[in-house]
C-alpha cells in the first residue's frame, strides 16, 4: 500500500482519488447460532443509529521513543467523569433526555434495541490479569457492542490531532480489538488499522486534525462480545490529542 504525504487538515473525506483513505474490516471465524432478533444470522431491524463521545482519559498523549522501539499500539481509554463533564448537549430542541452515561446524545439516535454504545465504567484489570499481553492492560472503558445483532456493521470515526516531533513520521490509527467467546475468554487480539498517515518535511510542531473512519463486521458471538478501543502506532515520537469518536451501527 502506498503511503501518501499530508500537508494540511484531514476533514474526514477520501484523501486521494484512488481511495487510499479507505476503511478496513476484521477477519475472524464465524460462530453459528440462532438469534431471536435476527433469525438466520442477519439483522431484522431496519434502522441504523449512532452515538458520540469525547470522554478520553487524557487530552494529550505523548508517543515516546520507547513506544516506537516496542512497536506499540497505544490504546486510548475512556473515563466516566470526563463523559459527565464533556458530553453535554448544546441544543434545546429537541429537548435532551437528561440521561447520562450513554454519550453526547443521551440515548437519542441509537439503533432500535441498543441501550448504549459505550461502557465508561469498564476496567480491564478488574476482569483480566494486569500483567497480560493483550495490550488492554490498564485501560478503562470500551465500545459496547453487546446490544448489536448479527449483520450489523460497526463504523467508528476517530477524531484526533497529531503534532509531529520529527519530520517524515508515519502514524497508523486503529481500533484495538479482542474477540471474546461466551465465557468472556479472549480468543484473538489484533489491530483494525486505517490507512497510514505520513507527515513530511515542514510538519514538526504543527497540529493536524484527522477524522479517520474504521469499520468492522458483527456476525458472531465473538464480535458482539468483543472488547475494542481506539489506538495509535507511530514510527517516530508524536503528540496525540484524542478528540472524539462517532460510533455508528448500520443495518
Amino acid at each position: 500500500m502506498p503511503i501518501r504525504e499530508i500537508t494540511g487538515v484531514n476533514d474526514g473525506g477520501d484523501l486521494f482519488i484512488d481511495g487510499t483513505n479507505s476503511t478496513v474490516t476484521q477477519s475472524n471465524s464465524q460462530i453459528t447460532r440462532n438469534n431471536s432478533s435476527a433469525e438466520g444470522g442477519g439483522s431484522s431491524l431496519a434502522n441504523t443509529g449512532y452515538s458520540r463521545t469525547s470522554a478520553f482519559v487524557d487530552s494529550s498523549v505523548s508517543y515516546l521513543q520507547s513506544d516506537v522501539d516496542a512497536n506499540l499500539f497505544k490504546v486510548f481509554s475512556l473515563n466516566e467523569a470526563n463523559h459527565l463533564s464533556g458530553d453535554n448537549p448544546y441544543w434545546s430542541t429537541p429537548t435532551p433526555s437528561g440521561v447520562t452515561g450513554i454519550g453526547l446524545f443521551q440515548g437519542a439516535n441509537l439503533p432500535e434495541g441498543v441501550s448504549s454504545l459505550m461502557d465508561y465504567s469498564y476496567v480491564y484489570n478488574d476482569n483480566y490479569p494486569g500483567n497480560g499481553t493483550t495490550g488492554f492492560e490498564g485501560t478503562t472503558g470500551r465500545l459496547k457492542l453487546n446490544d448489536c445483532v448479527y449483520g450489523d456493521l460497526l463504523k467508528v470515526r476517530f477524531d484526533f490531532n497529531i503534532i509531529p516531533q520529527i519530520a517524515n513520521t508515519t502514524v497508523e490509527p486503529a481500533l484495538w480489538y479482542s474477540n471474546r467467546d461466551e465465557n468472556d475468554d479472549i480468543t484473538f487480539t489484533f489491530p483494525l488499522t486505517a490507512s497510514p498517515i505520513f507527515y513530511g518535511t515542514g510538519t514538526v510542531g504543527n497540529t493536524y486534525l484527522n477524522r479517520v473512519e474504521i469499520s468492522a463486521w458483527i456476525t458472531s458471538d465473538e464480535d458482539v462480545n468483543a472488547l475494542t478501543l481506539p489506538a495509535m502506532k507511530s514510527d517516530n515520537p508524536v503528540i496525540i490529542e484524542p478528540l472524539g469518536m462517532l460510533i455508528t451501527i448500520i443495518r
